[in-house]
């Protein structure tokens, strides 16, 4: 089963909550989040790292204190022991994603907001590009993003980052099928994709053909869920 945890952040954090989700992740990452300028950046980081901490520890039945992390050679965070899970975390304006799998995975998601289709001519595949030009314009920029989060899922499910450029591989979209295509190659991934409000969209890439379970919750749901099983 893939489980998708999706995370409104519909208010701020009250300084006590902040605190006690800081107590819960590891003082490397305490350290990140207290380099941040912005404490919305610093809320969306502390928060995406207790929500995929509370999604292993459901999945697994184990304790917080139990999980150890680390990096992959590409610099992706990956879940040491137990080591029997994978795990990516995505977040963009006021939301938060985790996914985890038996398998490879990787979940981006992005707030839909105007850009310059120069991006496009730069980052996507001549195939992708052209496919973009192709569409209505009124639908234009929704298309752009549909793509961007399918090709940001793809690379982080593969664990190599940005160590596979962006245009060097090519999604398309074909009816209700997603490919992705390496050459004349189609890769075994399989994706999903949604639209969170009108003008968010997140998409996951996946090793494993299994349905996808999603949880939403809004801040109050999230602390409620919490409490019982990280802040232990």
């Amino acid at each position: 089963m893939l489980d998708t945890y999706i995370l409104k952040i519909d208010r701020t954090i009250k300084k006590d909550n902040f605190d006690g989700l800081l107590s819960c992740v590891s003082e490397e990452k305490k350290e990140r989040i207290s380099r941040f300028h912005r404490f919305e950046d610093a809320q969306r980081s502390l928060l995406g790292d207790v929500l995929a901490r509370y999604a292993i520890c459901k999945r697994l039945g184990v304790k917080n204190k139990d999980l150890i992390f680390g990096v992959n050679e590409y610099g992706k965070p990956i879940l040491i022991a137990p080591s029997r899970i994978h795990f990516n975390i995505s977040h963009s304006g006021n939301w938060v994603s985790c996914v985890i799998d038996e398998n490879q995975v990787g979940i981006d998601v992005e707030v839909i907001k105007p850009i310059s289709f120069k991006i496009a001519e730069r980052f996507f595949s001549r195939d992708e590009y052209l496919a973009l030009l192709s569409q209505p314009e009124k639908t234009k920029l929704k298309y752009f993003y549909m793509i961007w989060t399918l090709k940001e899922s793809y690379i982080k499910a593969e664990g190599k980052g940005l160590s596979i450029p962006l245009n060097s591989f090519t999604v398309r979209m074909e009816s209700n099928n997603i490919n992705v295509i390496v050459g004349n190659e189609a890769r075994e991934f399989y994706f999903y994709q949604s639209f969170l409000d009108s003008d968010v969209v997140y998409a996951i890439c996946t090793l494993s053909n299994n349905a996808n379970r999603s949880i939403y919750w809004n801040i109050e749901n999230f602390f409620t869920e919490v409490k019982n099983t990280v802040f232990q």
